[in-house]
């Protein structure tokens, strides 16, 4: 089954316009990202974008990058990229998890080949420092046992039954079609998390465990931890 990895990014995001770009290090937000993915077992690894600055800083650095329209979210990016492309499994890493582990990557791979049919799947690690309480974080809830997630949130949660959503998709390419015909739900629009209307809609979500502790870049004093971060880790 052939395995390929969407990079969604856009310039205008409402916390952080132009946050692809932003350096971490010597290197620009979104090379970190590319470099991680890369390292994973995908098949291939592509850009996605409808803004020229970052096509061009892509092509600069090597990528694989296709200019996309003006698409409301994420997923909607990733759609058209497979939709010319074409993989069974398609993953979406978010552009601003520079940190994202390429084991874990090859994890939500393996849980889509476990679960091809109607499922979506996405990874969750445990809550550190403030996140419990930080509306900037999505917090996800799943069954023990199967994975299967019961409900995401960006509210303040207590006990230990929530844990950090860690910014990874999988889908197998017959459930992106199903999500492509998709109208946001009310429910999705309210709470700013697109998902939702994945599973308001029948289509199951499975979250796999990682010890790995990534962190994405939601805001400039989250660009400092970063920056932070990789000093420290040198």
């Amino acid at each position: 089954m052939k395995s390929l990895v969407i990079i969604p990014a856009r310039w205008n995001s409402t916390r952080f316009p132009g946050k692809p770009l932003e350096l971490i290090g010597e290197k620009p937000m979104i090379q970190h990202v590319w470099e991680k993915a890369s390292r994973s077992n995908a098949d291939e690894v592509w850009i996605a974008t409808d803004d020229q600055r970052i096509f061009d800083c892509a092509k600069s650095f090597g990528a694989e990058v296709m200019m996309t329209t003006n698409c409301d979210t994420g997923t909607d990016r990733v759609i058209e990229v497979q939709q010319t492309l074409g993989s069974d499994i398609v993953v979406n890493v978010q552009g601003d998890e520079p940190f994202i582990n390429p084991k874990d990557i090859d994890h939500v791979i393996s849980l889509i080949k476990s679960n091809p049919t109607n499922t979506v799947a996405t990874l969750k690690s445990d809550l550190i420092e403030n996140e419990a309480n930080d509306k900037n974080t999505v917090k996800i809830m799943s069954n023990h046992d199967s994975g299967s997630v019961i409900e995401f949130t960006r509210n303040n949660v207590n006990g230990k039954s929530w844990f950090k959503h860690i910014g990874i998709y999988g889908y197998s390419s017959n459930v992106l079609d199903k999500i492509a015909i998709l109208y946001p739900t009310e429910n999705a629009i309210n709470k700013s998390l697109e998902q939702l209307t994945w599973m308001e809609n029948e289509i199951e979500m499975v979250a796999g465990y990682t010890t790995y502790k990534s962190f994405g870049i939601d805001t400039p004093s989250d660009l400092e931890r970063a920056n932070n971060f990789l000093k420290s880790n040198k």
